[in-house]
């Protein structure tokens, strides 16, 4: 990230919105420590008492946490929500609903897994995976931001799928010859950040639902791990936690 000192966004929320980020896309992990403020310093090219106001801002955020002589580290989210008793991907909740919607892929690239993804995809640190980030309209309207991480040791040819059209949960039960069986997920409320605001078309303080979610095929097999981002005042979008046969 480089600093842009020739706008009239202050330098500090700069720094956040790249404190924010490394967060959100998972670059830092729960629970990790994050660089020091020297390396902040350095890397940014910005003083000390920017540092201090960008980290003070995203421990009131409640994304970081601060240990007296340690050091600063990303927050663990240590509690979920049971919402009902069946799993549906966004799309098949959508429909359900009868409500008209378009889903637009924005980038779709394997990725070299960071210790976060792949304790997550239980894969190795390096290994490949497959990354895609999704825009989708709701009657016209952006309403959510979708980031999948997809195991494709278990997906082969995963990534040869048109996911503007097709489903993501039903594409993967498909190549990797398996049912999901279920997931781990979590809502939090966040501010959305510069760059994620951008995609959506919000001002990057503005408020959104932000569910992280496991999913797993049979077995017990980690296959995709996502974040999605909602606008806040969108509240007819639900999902549900156990998989049903569809």
């Amino acid at each position: 990230m480089i600093i842009n000192r020739e706008v009239s966004k202050p330098v500090y929320l700069q720094v956040a919105d790249y404190l924010r980020n490394n967060i959100y896309s998972e670059e830092w992990g729960k629970g990790e420590q994050i660089p020091s403020e020297n390396q902040i310093m350095k890397s940014l090219e910005v003083s000390r008492g920017t540092v201090k106001k960008a980290v003070n801002m995203l421990v009131e955020e409640g994304l970081l946490y601060q240990i007296q002589g340690k050091g600063t580290y990303v927050t663990e989210d240590n509690i979920s929500y049971s919402l009902g008793k069946g799993l549906l991907s966004f799309a098949e909740s959508l429909e359900g609903q009868k409500l008209a919607y378009e889903t637009k892929v924005i980038t779709s690239e394997f990725r070299k897994a960071t210790k976060e993804i792949a304790s997550r995809l239980n894969i190795t640190v390096g290994e490949k995976y497959l990354y895609m980030k999704r825009i989708r309209y709701v009657e016209g309207e952006k309403v959510m931001l979708i980031e999948n991480r997809i195991n494709s040791r278990l997906c082969p040819g995963v990534q040869e799928h048109d996911f503007n059209e097709e489903s993501l949960f039903k594409v993967m039960e498909e190549v990797s010859g398996k049912k999901i069986a279920y997931s781990e997920s979590r809502y939090a409320a966040r501010v959305v950040g510069e760059k994620r605001g951008k995609e959506l078309e919000v001002a990057s303080d503005s408020p959104v639902l932000h569910l992280e979610q496991l999913v797993y095929l049979e077995g017990g097999l980690p296959v995709e791990f996502g974040n999605v981002w909602l606008k806040a005042n969108k509240y007819y979008l639900g999902t549900v936690l156990q998989r049903e046969e569809l």
